[in-house]
């Protein structure tokens, strides 16, 4: 079976990122792993709100620092020893794998399935296939609980 030493886990907020990170912490304790978890700020979001980019790359920043925070308090209360986190600016394919697997350099990869709707991957690609794709290493796509599950709903 195989060790990692150095685990990163894409995030994002979405259910199926989380998913990801809990089987990313699992595997790091396992292994006694450094654990990386990185954060991309969506660039395309930005071109709706032109007037307000400044504001909108502040806020979507602090969201991304306050929520890797949050996560890697998390991970080292579950009993991951090292943590890294990552909080970039761009867009979410290319800068996760150029700037944080390329300063990481994880030998396992984990990111949840889609956090798209169907119209969104169709037109923007996936960031999870992307990654799969160009990452240099074992990549883990997780796929999150549907909303049934999550809200325990018969």
């Amino acid at each position: 079976m195989t060790i990692y030493h150095r685990i990163l886990v894409g995030v994002d907020g979405s259910n199926e990122s989380e998913e990801a990170l809990k089987r990313g912490i699992q595997i790091a304790i396992k292994d006694g792993a450094t654990l990386g978890i990185g954060f991309v700020a969506d660039v395309r979001r930005i071109a709706p709100l032109i007037d307000y980019e400044q504001t909108y790359a502040k806020k979507a920043k602090e969201y991304g620092k306050g929520l890797v925070e949050i996560y890697k308090n998390e991970a080292e209360t579950l009993g991951v020893k090292d943590v890294e986190t990552f909080v970039k600016f761009g867009t979410p394919k290319t800068t996760f794998v150029k700037k944080i697997i390329g300063k990481f350099e994880p030998d396992l990869v984990l990111v949840g399935s889609t956090g798209l709707t169907p119209t969104e991957e169709f037109l923007l690609g996936s960031v999870s296939n992307y990654v799969a794709a160009h990452a240099p290493c074992d990549v883990i796509v997780v796929k999150g609980k549907n909303w049934k599950e999550r809200h325990n709903v018969d």
